[in-house]
């Protein structure tokens, strides 16, 4: 499952994506991936969690939460 937010800004020339992934890991668990950065780059990513499914849909709903009070809204 994928979250995708965008932050669009043309006054303050802000063009924002914010990218939340889970995906199978090597442990037969799941690991959710966060990649953000400017629209229409590749930006950067970084693992955040890992665990089990429950575990890691939760955390992707609470950083999708956080980016949304941040001003990231669903394109």
């Amino acid at each position: 499952m994928n979250v995708y937010l965008e932050k669009i800004d043309p006054q303050r020339n802000c063009c924002r994506f914010y990218l939340l992934r889970i995906e199978a890991d090597l442990f037969a668990g799941h690991q959710l991936i966060a990649q953000w950065g400017r629209i229409g780059s590749q930006g950067r990513s970084t693992i955040k969690g890992s665990g089990s499914m429950e575990a890691c849909r939760d955390l992707q709903t609470r950083i999708a939460r956080l980016r949304q009070r941040r001003g990231y809204a669903l394109p």
